[in-house]
Parts: C-alpha cells; sequence; structure tokens
C-alpha cells in the first residue's frame, strides 16, 4: 500500500453552522501529525449513535465486520457532513466512517491517536488482484485507489468530512483539515462502524447546514446573443438506432435543444474527385481504444432533418486530404495545407450540401486543432472567403482555427488579428478549452487564462465549439466529473460571452464504455433495442443549461452574494426569461432571487437523483422569489417551453 501526501488548498467552502468552532490552519494537510484544536460542542439535535449496542439476536446472515450504524438519507453530490463524538473511552477501539456509491467510495478510520483516509473502487472482478482497503472482502471484489494517513494529539470531539467541488475529499478532525484525497468517484451512502472491542463510545451526526445567498437580476444589462447548442452526431452512430431509436433521437435532439450540428466529414479518405462525402465504409475508426469506426463520413439527409427543427449545420476539416497539403523539398507530406485545393474542397462541400439537401452549411471554421504558421492561417482565411463568395457563399460565417487548448487559442487568435482584413474575414472566434482538465482541483485558476483569451479575441463573438473531458483520469461517469464541465458552461458563458456551445459528441458509437462516459452525450443502447440513452451524467449537466436557452436568447448581468452559487441569466425579445443556478459549496443554499417581471413557469433540477426533472415554478413573494439548490444540484427557473419534435 502506498501513502501520499496531501497539499492544503485554498479557499475552502465550510459552513459557518456546521463548523462554528473550526479555527485557521497552522499546519499544511501532509504534515505527520497534527494537534487538535479545542472543540466547541454544537447546539443539540442530529442523529445519536452509540457503541457497543445492544448485541444482535441473530446468529445468521449477518452482515460481516464490525457493528454499525446506518445514515438514513441520500448523500447529495457535494457534501460536509460531521459527526460529534459526545464521550469516547477505550484507547484501542476505533470509528470507521464509509461512504459508498455506485463505483466504490472512500473510508475515514480515527482512533488510538491516528486517522486513515482510503479511497477504493468496488466496480468490478478484477480488482479482485490488487491490494484491498482491508482484509480481503469475502463477497465483493475491492482495490484500494489511495490511501494517506496522519497522527494527532489532543482530545478528538468532532470528525467532518468534505466531498467539494475541487474533486477532493477532505476530512478535519475539530475543525482542522488533517487529511485529503483528489477522489473524483461520486458517494450516495455512509455508515458508521466500530472496531477494536473498547468502549463506549457514543455521538451524534450533526445535521445538515442551510446557508442564505441572494442573485439579483439586471434585465437591462446585456451580453451576447445565443447561436445555440449542440455537438457532432456520428453517422456510424446513428445509423445503429433502430427505427423507435431514431423517432427517440430526435425527441432528445429537440427536447435538449441540440440544433447544432458540426460536422466530422472525411478528411484524409476525401478522393481527388470528391464524390465520397457521405459513404458510409469510408468511415473511419477514431483513436478509441478497440471500438469500432465512428467518424469521417458525412448524413446528408441527417442534416436535412436537423433543418427541418430549425437547427444549423458547422463545417470543418480536421485532418486534410493528402492532394490539399504540401510536400517538403524530401517529397515528404507536411500538414501545411496546398490553399488552393484547400479551399475547393470547403466549397465543394457547400455545394454538394446545397445540391442534396438545398443548404449549404451556416458556418465553416479554418480547421479544427492542427496548427499551421501564422501565415498560413492569414493565407487561409483570406483565400476561404474569397473562394466561399465567389462561389455564390457569402452568407456562409467563418469561425477561426480552434486550438485544443486555451493558450493555443490566444496565439491563433494573435495571429489572425495581425492583419486587419485577416481579422475582417472571421465572423466568430473560437478554442477547445481541453486543458481546462488540468484545472479540475482549481477550477477558478482557469480563470486567468480565460482572461487572456478574452483580451486575444476583444470583440469577436466567442464560438465553444468543442468542448468534453478526455483525460484519463477523470473518464468517468461520475455526476462529479460532469459538475466540473457545468463550471466551464458558466464561465466560457460568462467570461468568454459564448454565443455558441457544442459538446464534443452529441452521439458516438462505443463497446468500451469509458470513452462513452465523457466523451459524448448519449450512445446507442444494444440492450435496449438500440435506443439512444445518456452515456453517464454529462447529459444532465449539459441540458440543465441547454434545454432553457434558445437562440436569439440575450445574457443579462446576475450577480450572486455567494461565490459559490453560479448564476447564469438570460433573456428573450418575447418575453422569455431563464436564470440557471449552480450550486457547487458543500452546503444547501436558500436562494432569493429578484428578477424585477420575471415569472418563472417551470423549475428543473439536475443531480445525482434528478435528470432534468421538472415541477410547477416558484411562486414569488413580494419582489422577490426563493429556491432551495441542494449542494452539487443545478437549479433552471424559466418561463421557456422544451423543443418538440414538429413535421417529422
Amino acid at each position: 500500500m502506498k501513502s501520499f501526501s496531501r497539499r492544503t488548498f485554498s479557499g475552502a467552502v465550510l459552513s459557518a453552522s456546521a463548523l462554528a468552532a473550526a479555527q485557521e490552519r497552522s499546519e499544511p494537510v501532509n504534515a505527520a501529525r497534527v494537534d487538535l484544536p479545542p472543540w466547541k460542542a454544537s447546539p443539540a439535535g442530529g442523529d445519536g449513535f452509540e457503541f457497543p449496542g445492544a448485541p444482535s439476536p441473530r446468529t445468521k446472515w449477518t452482515v460481516p465486520g464490525p457493528p454499525r450504524k446506518y445514515f438514513a438519507g441520500w448523500l447529495p453530490a457535494l457534501f460536509e457532513r460531521t459527526i460529534e463524538i459526545d464521550a469516547w473511552s477505550g484507547g484501542k477501539s476505533q470509528l470507521r466512517w464509509i461512504f459508498t456509491g455506485p463505483c466504490g467510495g472512500f473510508t475515514v478510520e480515527v482512533g488510538g491517536g491516528k486517522a486513515r483516509l482510503a479511497v477504493r473502487y468496488d466496480d468490478s472482478p478484477g480488482l479482485s488482484k490488487v491490494p484491498p482497503v482491508q482484509a480481503r472482502p469475502g463477497r465483493h471484489p475491492e482495490g484500494l485507489w489511495e490511501e494517506s494517513s496522519v497522527e494527532y494529539g489532543g482530545e478528538l470531539k468532532a470528525i467532518t468530512v468534505v466531498a467539494d467541488y475541487r474533486l477532493t475529499v477532505r476530512v478535519l478532525l475539530n475543525g482542522k483539515e488533517a487529511l485529503s484525497s483528489n477522489a473524483p468517484l461520486d458517494v450516495n451512502r455512509h455508515q458508521l462502524a466500530f472496531a477494536g472491542g473498547e468502549g463506549p463510545v457514543r455521538g451524534r451526526l450533526l445535521p445538515p447546514a442551510v446557508e442564505a445567498a441572494a442573485v439579483d437580476v439586471d434585465d437591462a444589462a446585456r451580453f451576447q446573443e445565443m447561436l445555440g447548442w449542440g455537438g457532432t452526431t456520428t453517422p456510424p452512430a446513428y445509423a445503429e438506432l433502430s427505427p423507435q431509436g431514431a423517432r427517440e433521437w430526435w425527441r432528445i435532439f429537440a427536447e435538449y435543444n441540440l440544433l447544432l450540428h458540426r460536422e466530422y466529414p472525411t478528411g484524409a479518405l476525401l478522393n481527388p474527385e470528391m464524390t465520397n462525402w457521405d459513404r458510409p465504409q469510408d468511415a473511419s475508426p477514431h483513436y478509441y481504444g478497440d471500438n469500432f469506426p465512428n467518424c469521417e463520413t458525412s448524413d446528408f439527409e441527417y442534416m436535412r432533418r436537423v433543418r427541418r427543427l430549425g437547427g444549423k449545420v458547422i463545417f470543418e476539416f480536421w485532418e486534410l486530404p493528402p492532394w490539399a497539403r504540401v510536400r517538403d523539398a524530401a517529397g515528404k507530406l507536411t500538414d501545411a495545407p496546398d490553399i488552393e485545393p484547400y479551399v475547393k474542397a470547403m466549397v465543394r462541400y457547400c455545394q454538394v450540401s446545397r445540391d442534396k439537401i438545398g443548404h449549404p452549411p451556416e458556418i465553416v471554421g479554418i480547421q479544427n486543432e492542427v496548427t499551421q504558421s501564422a501565415e498560413n492561417w492569414r493565407k487561409m482565411a483570406l483565400a476561404l472567403r474569397h473562394g466561399l463568395d465567389a462561389a455564390g457563399f457569402g452568407a456562409i460565417k467563418i469561425h477561426m482555427h480552434n486550438a485544443p487548448f486555451s493558450l493555443g487559442g490566444i496565439a491563433a487568435a494573435k495571429a489572425f488579428r495581425q492583419d486587419p482584413a485577416v481579422w475582417k474575414t472571421i465572423d466568430y472566434s473560437a478554442s477547445n478549452l481541453y486543458d481546462y482538465q488540468d484545472y479540475f482541483h482549481d477550477p477558478d485558476g482557469f480563470d486567468a487564462r480565460l482572461t487572456q483569451l478574452r483580451d486575444a479575441i476583444g470583440d469577436k463573438p466567442f464560438f465553444a465549439v468543442e468542448l468534453c473531458v478526455n483525460n484519463g483520469a477523470y473518464q468517468a461517469r461520475a455526476y462529479r466529473v460532469a459538475l466540473a464541465m457545468g463550471q466551464l458552461y458558466h464561465k466560457v458563458l460568462t467570461q468568454l460571452d459564448a454565443c455558441g456551445v457544442m459538446y464534443c459528441w452529441t452521439l458516438l458509437n462505443v463497446v468500451q464504455p469509458s470513452y462513452g462516459w465523457t466523451r459524448t452525450l448519449l450512445v446507442p443502447d444494444p440492450e435496449h433495442g438500440l435506443k439512444p440513452v445518456a452515456s453517464s451524467h454529462q447529459l444532465r449537466i449539459f441540458g440543465a443549461y441547454s434545454r432553457r436557452v434558445r437562440a436569439g436568447m440575450k445574457r443579462v448581468k446576475a450577480a450572486s452574494s455567494n461565490p459559490h452559487v453560479l448564476a447564469t441569466a438570460f433573456s428573450g425579445a418575447g418575453g422569455e426569461r431563464t436564470l440557471i443556478l449552480l450550486n457547487r459549496s458543500g452546503v444547501a443554499q436558500k436562494v432569493d432571487v429578484k428578477w424585477p417581471g420575471a415569472k418563472f413557469r417551470y423549475l428543473e433540477t439536475a443531480s445525482p437523483q434528478q435528470e432534468n426533472s421538472v415541477e410547477p415554478g416558484p411562486r414569488p413573494a413580494g419582489a422577490s422569489l426563493e429556491v432551495l439548490v441542494s449542494p452539487g444540484a443545478i437549479v433552471t427557473l424559466t418561463n421557456v417551453e422544451l423543443g418538440k419534435v414538429t413535421g417529422a
């Protein structure tokens, strides 16, 4: 087993009411020993426990291990929970606070002057061959992910466990942080076990705290106009759906407002005649493990359906065809574009789309992720605009090259802006933001890069054309990972004034499920009639923003009194109003909403237990209304109707 040291994170979210006696930290959390401060007892109340309890009359089929106290109720996505110890005698006894979820959990062990935090997984028989947390369990697999431990001095009176928005689990003793672990997994139930035989131990689980917050919306302070939401639906994945599955797909497509369809067309396999844009056998396998061909092909009939529902199409090459790339002096193929064939291919796609379905794409991109020199970017932009105009496609908009990471986006924007004539050809700035994953344990640390990107693009509208989680460390179906992406949606909308936000894939064909959990919103389900199903919690978090914010609505100013209640508001010319509240604190927030004149017909909730559930909107009391947002939940207040399939 390994022991890990942990660094202290700033900006801890600690409830004043739950941790009133918490003192300022005087030691780093990776210290070998911590001295406990005094603890002031909390008011009466809570769920009591006492060990050892009365012996069980059962002699068979008992739960293995030490006696336990089971705490009722489901834990929210984020939480702070405190056990207060009234009395504890016996130096060799131990309390084990066990938190369990769908894939694993973590255990906090305290007693005898020592504390230990162990993170475990138990969702695969393959874990039976790795070290367990304790002695090997008899009836379920269990693998130790990581552990840390510390010695403490002083009288232990309180244990607090915090699962926070930074994908971190923290343990506080008498209000002082002692242990932490970077653990993205979800837990939803908890229990207390007593080991060692000595006692007694008596205490209680304190009630969770509730805090007050206020959000003020200023309808007169307006920002970007929304273009919409969406992503890439891969033709091979869509083709796998059964007839009933296809009908369900279009219902979800309309309801979740995924009306921006981004093409990932035939690139390297595009023939010089450019006749195989939509030939299914030319679909290419993507670099996703042992999965099957997913992309680099088009389905024009699919795009016809998109437009019938009011959607738009965005076209962009990734890898260019070999005949549209330059060879070096040795005859080796490079990534540099041969400008004339490149423009010819871009224009030809627009012509084929117009000929087949009566409409070219509304937006085209310069090139996805492949980095070119500043000189090449400028040549590509000017030549593409000229080629589109000459072919009669003057109405087609252009978004700039979207780099994989924000720093690349900053560099590209500066390159395009060096020549005012080039910058004039660009209608939308763009960048992928995969480096945000480097900040999952400190999301606000990413703000500095967003500020740099905002400065680089100036007043050019920003289009987030590709967002998802592709880091193997976070490729999990955990709700907390999806909530980390929810913070990014808020940031790009409020800090970059994004007019469009698209997930990387909306429907992807996967066999190995981990590639579906975070890279796509939905997958075809072969076990239930090949219908589209949410691959993880990513869909409900994305939907908390997309479902009730329609194209043409404008973002308006929303000021929150609590930096951990992220408020995003939108207003439409026809009286449409949508307010999205993401609570990333570990404490429930009773939010006083002040939006003069706004009336909300619906309240939607996204949480581990609720998949964009809808209920009637709350009634205002005077000039404001009050809404409770659970820790880690997103509440959407709106009078905007959900999209529906019509005339399909």
